[in-house]
């Protein structure tokens, strides 16, 4: 009797291990314009500003950097102010936290400003999976996250979101399983309106460095979405970005580009007009083109 007691417990023992099954991974959501409890720059500064978007659906589950409409764009100039942030990181009363900052982020800390000009500025179209880190004791303290859609990011060359705007946190690829994971509201992050635990996404690098980001217009996510034809990319902003603030206002039709990008071409166009143009004196100067309307209605 005793030895048949002993065989059933240790099937039952056998059996409820086997249905167990692998530990959820826990991931702790971040809801758009909620602080951060342990950020690496004081989020009351205004280093960057998230915004509200329409959640898209189509997309879910494992995303390549250089999908097209997987990030949003704005003309408001203030979403990311990258300059703040590069005279943050530089200054050496932070150097602590810069040097973890870089190592975060697998660059030396002397390459911190060259690796901010090279990210872009945009806005999450869905709520994406990252690894994020805050700054505890001297230390990056990372844990998976989930961004809301509409949170401003910075994403690299590859598509890859390395920085959340509002607090300058270092971010990550997502490398757990999407499908095993427990998602938790707490410290003032509640379960946002449209989330949907089916369509999260994770972000993969692009296959190869990106020249233009395409971004869909958040105010008018019909101009320049996927599957519609969209207009001409303009590669020279409207108007000069507010002072202290890299972020420009994205002509978001079907692209954007590092303004870095613009300055160049801008130049280029300008030299090549006065070689198709050339002057003689007393010659009429040539009729300047009117500059296309960028009102907030314009299709």
């Amino acid at each position: 009797m005793v030895r048949r007691l002993g065989i059933l417990l240790v099937c039952a023992l056998v059996l409820s291990g086997c249905d167990r099954g692998p530990q959820l991974l826990t991931v702790k959501a971040v809801a758009a314009r909620v602080p951060s409890l342990a950020p690496f720059f004081d989020e009351e500064s205004g280093l960057g500003h998230d915004s509200t978007v329409r959640r898209q659906q189509p997309h879910s589950g494992l995303q390549a950097g250089n999908t097209p409409g997987l990030y949003g764009g704005t003309r408001k100039p203030t979403i990311c102010d990258v300059n703040r942030l590069k005279k943050f990181l530089t200054d050496p009363r932070n150097d602590r936290k810069a040097h973890v900052w870089a190592q975060v982020l697998k660059i030396s800390q002397d390459e911190i400003p060259a690796y901010l000009d090279r990210l872009t500025p945009v806005l999450l179209r869905h709520d994406t999976l990252v690894q994020n880190h805050d700054y505890k004791k001297g230390r990056a303290a990372p844990f998976n996250s989930l961004l809301e859609a509409g949170i401003a990011i910075l994403v690299d060359e590859q598509g890859l979101p390395a920085v959340k705007c509002s607090c300058g946190n270092p971010l990550r690829p997502f490398a757990g399983d999407a499908s095993r994971i427990s998602v938790k509201f707490e410290n003032g992050n509640k379960k946002w309106d449209g989330y949907d635990r089916a369509s999260l996404v994770a972000v993969k690098p692009a296959p190869r460095r990106i020249e233009q980001l395409a971004l869909v217009d958040v105010d008018n996510p019909d101009r320049g979405s996927p599957g519609r034809p969209a207009p001409p990319a303009h590669t020279t902003p409207r108007s000069t970005p507010t002072s202290g603030t890299r972020c420009p206002k994205w002509p978001v039709w079907g692209s954007a580009t590092r303004v870095s990008d613009w300055r160049t071409r801008a130049s280029q166009r300008r030299t090549a007009k006065r070689d198709r143009h050339p002057t003689t004196p007393g010659s009429p100067a040539p009729t300047r083109r009117r500059a296309p309307s960028w009102s907030s209605g314009s299709t």
